[in-house]
C-alpha cells in the first residue's frame, strides 16, 4: 500500500458522468492506499451532491466544494492545495483518462526523480480548429523558452507537490493554468518529463473549451513571457516590427520613391520594444534581488 499519491479531479457540470468515472476510480485508487480529491467548481447541476453520496462509502475521497464557478484553474489549485501527499496527479472527470495511464505517470516520476510528468496524449483527435489553436499556442511558448514537452495543455499532470505548490499563486484561475505552471516550473529549471498516454472520447457532456479559451491561454503566457523574460520577449517583437517596417518601407521606395510613413513607425516600434525590454529586465532583477533577500538566500 503506497499513501503518498493523490489523485486531483476537477469537476463542473459532469453529474452524467460521476456515476460511471468515479466507482472505477475510487477502487483504483483504494487498492493502492491512494486518496483521491474532488473539486466541485460551483456545478449547476447535481455534482456536488452525487459526490457527497460517493463520499459515504469511500473515506479516501476528500470532495470540496466552490459556491460560484470560479474556472478550471481555480478547481486544480483548491485540490492540490489540499494534498497531503508527495505527488499528487490532476485527470479530467468526464472519462477521458485511462487509470493505467494514473498509474504510468506516478511510476515515471519515481524513477526519473521528476518535478512534473506530462501524460502527452498520442491519440488526441481534438479536429482541425482546435488542433491549430494547440499548435499556435505551443509555437508561441516554444519562441520564449525551450519546451521538453508538446503537450502543453493536458489535464494529465504530475506533480512532486514540495515543487509545485509554490507556484499555485502565480497561476491563472483559467484553463490556461495547466500551460502556465509547466512553463513556470521550465522556467526555473526544475526537472520537467513526459510519458505518452491515450484519452477516450468524452463521455457525456460538452467540453467548455473554445475559441475564448485559446486566446486568454495566449494572452496568459504573453503576460509570463514579459514578466520571466521581458528582454527576450520585447526584443523579438521588436526584430519582427523592424523587419516588417524595412522590407514593406524598401518594396513601396522601389515602386514609388517614397517612404511610406507606416514602415517608419513599424522601425520606430521596434526601437520602442527594445527600450521597453531594457526597463523589463531591469524590473526583472529587482524582483528576483528581492524574492532572494526575502526567502534568505
Amino acid at each position: 500500500m503506497d499513501t503518498s499519491f493523490s489523485i486531483v479531479v476537477p469537476c463542473y457540470n459532469e453529474a452524467e458522468n460521476i456515476p460511471v468515472v468515479f466507482p472505477p476510480l475510487l477502487a483504483f485508487a483504494k487498492e493502492r492506499g491512494w486518496r483521491v480529491v474532488a473539486v466541485d467548481d460551483g456545478s449547476r447541476d447535481d455534482t456536488y451532491a452525487l459526490l457527497l453520496k460517493m463520499k459515504e462509502n469511500a473515506p479516501h475521497l476528500a470532495v470540496l466544494h466552490h459556491k460560484l464557478n470560479r474556472g478550471y484553474g481555480a478547481a486544480t489549485k483548491t485540490g492540490l492545495r489540499a494534498v497531503e501527499t508527495e505527488f499528487a496527479i490532476t485527470i479530467d472527470a468526464d472519462g477521458q483518462h485511462r487509470l493505467e495511464d494514473v498509474e504510468k505517470c506516478f511510476r515515471r516520476i519515481v524513477e526519473t526523480d521528476a518535478d512534473l510528468v506530462v501524460g502527452e496524449r498520442v491519440n488526441n483527435e481534438s479536429g482541425g480548429y482546435r488542433t491549430l489553436g494547440k499548435w499556435v499556442i505551443r509555437m508561441f511558448a516554444s519562441m520564449l523558452l525551450s519546451l521538453p514537452v508538446r503537450d502543453l495543455n493536458s489535464g494529465m499532470k504530475c506533480y512532486r507537490m514540495s515543487e509545485a505548490v509554490s507556484y499555485l499563486d502565480l497561476c491563472p484561475d483559467t484553463m490556461a493554468f495547466s500551460d502556465v505552471i509547466l512553463l513556470l516550473m521550465v522556467n526555473d529549471r526544475k526537472l520537467v518529463s513526459r510519458t505518452e498516454i491515450e484519452v477516450a472520447p468524452r463521455l457525456a457532456g460538452k467540453s467548455t473549451i473554445g475559441t475564448r479559451t485559446a486566446l486568454v491561454t495566449l494572452a496568459e503566457i504573453l503576460n509570463l513571457a514579459i514578466l520571466l523574460r521581458p528582454m527576450t520577449t520585447f526584443v523579438r517583437l521588436g526584430l519582427i516590427s523592424g523587419l516588417l517596417g524595412l522590407a514593406w518601407g524598401v518594396f513601396i521606395y522601389c515602386k514609388s520613391r517614397t517612404i511610406t510613413s507606416a514602415s517608419v513607425m513599424l522601425i520606430l516600434l521596434s526601437a520602442v520594444c527594445f527600450i521597453l525590454g531594457l526597463l523589463g529586465e531591469q524590473l526583472a532583477q529587482i524582483r528576483k534581488t528581492l524574492a532572494r533577500q526575502k526567502n534568505g538566500r
